[in-house]
């Protein structure tokens, strides 16, 4: 499994982090003997159950133009560490400026699967600033070319990588290790763990304006004395905005902690901004799901594919007023709560979980292999 991305520190809480070390981990209980080969890592990030876990070479905080440069030096590096491997599969996790997994992968004539979450030269130009564009984009279409199998998190992602050369795409929405997250107990009319408490609505990740922060302050100024308690877990530019209207925030937290803090949550929140990229398909969505607790989300389409209308409620993304009503409508209805909650739990159980991913990638590893009359897929190269 390949990962050159800088940015992404296996081990780390940042959401591309942990969605990294999830499917690694999935792939490892599949019986998979996962080699992972990452750009950063975490003080002590252990490698998942059975694999190993490997730096790839070079100066990892490079520019754009020495990541550039610097393809043929990767790709040889990988061909050699891959030969010696001898995997079945070169899984890649795709990254800006790199095409060096995919060229490997052809000179050792390596099924080739990369895993698609944002069209990343289009959202850098738009969020931050994408250097040496010209080289973003080619290398981005000769990866996507080169793919025996692209998988996008949404349909609006995959249609993109059909447009940008790949050949064949399937959508695969993130997911969750449910086992991290314990069932809520049975909900009780006048028990005692509703008996005066105020309800909690948690927001998990980063507070960046693209997933609806200002929505929520507005949301908490319309609600006034009804708003419910707000928890932050995370850390980010739209803190402050957050704790003017009342919010709790905690910062950062290692993933392990997340599940225990939403334990202490009613409601989870995704309402997104209005300008909110079509192509999101939310972390925070299925872990609050896993978690049981009561969703409003914004109606992406990455959310519409994956949600039922008992699971969540959706509403317009980026608008305050729709938000307020719905958390007021929850706040106030604790069994529509629970059951919410419990219907969620399910449908990710059902649907939705890291091992259910795993699983149909080993199934396409599977038919690549009869294909090209290889060896039972159980040695998979994973440079992450």
């Amino acid at each position: 499994m390949l990962s050159t991305d800088s940015g992404i520190r296996f081990g780390g809480s940042k959401g591309a982090a942990v969605h990294l070390a999830e499917v690694a981990s999935a792939l490892a209980r599949s019986g998979a003997t996962v080699l992972l080969l990452a750009a950063e890592f975490e003080p002590g990030a252990e490698p998942p159950a059975g694999g190993a876990l490997e730096a790839l070479p070079g100066p990892n905080r490079a520019s754009a133009a020495e990541r550039v440069a610097g393809q043929t030096i990767l790709q040889r590096w990988l061909e050699d560490r891959l030969r010696r491997f001898n995997p079945d599969v070169l899984y890649e996790r795709f990254a800006l400026h790199s095409a060096a997994g995919a060229a490997a992968a052809a000179r050792l004539d390596i099924p080739y699967l990369v895993e698609l979450n944002a069209p990343l030269p289009v959202e850098a130009a738009r969020y931050r600033t994408l250097d040496e564009p010209d080289a973003a984009h080619r290398l981005e279409a000769a990866t996507l070319a080169a793919a025996h199998r692209v998988f996008a998190v949404s349909s609006p992602l995959a249609a993109y990588a059909r447009d940008h050369g790949a050949a064949c795409v399937e959508v695969m929405p993130n997911a969750v290790d449910i086992n991290r997250f314990p069932e809520r107990p049975p909900f009780e009319e006048g028990g005692s763990r509703e008996a005066g408490r105020q309800p909690v609505a948690a927001f998990l990740g980063t507070p960046r304006p693209w997933h609806g922060i200002e929505t929520i302050a507005r949301a908490w100024e319309i609600l006034g004395a009804d708003a419910p308690g707000l928890l932050i877990i995370g850390d980010g530019p739209g803190r402050e905005r957050l704790r003017a209207v009342g919010a709790s925030t905690l910062g950062n937290v290692r993933h392990e902690a997340v599940a225990h803090l939403l334990a202490r949550a009613d409601i989870g929140l995704a309402p997104f901004a209005p300008d909110a990229p079509p192509y999101f398909s939310p972390l925070k969505l299925f872990e609050y799901l896993a978690a049981g607790l009561a969703v409003v989300v914004g109606a992406l389409p990455g959310v519409r594919e994956v949600v039922t209308p008992d699971a969540a409620m959706l509403i317009p993304p980026g608008d305050p007023v729709a938000l307020a009503h719905a958390i007021r409508t929850l706040a106030r209805d604790p069994a529509r709560r629970y059951v919410m909650g419990q219907a969620g739990r399910t449908l990710v159980a059902d649907h939705h979980t890291w091992d259910r991913r795993a699983a149909r990638v080993i199934e396409v590893i599977a038919d690549l292999g009869r294909t090209a009359g290889a060896t039972s897929p159980d040695r998979i190269g994973l440079p992450a």
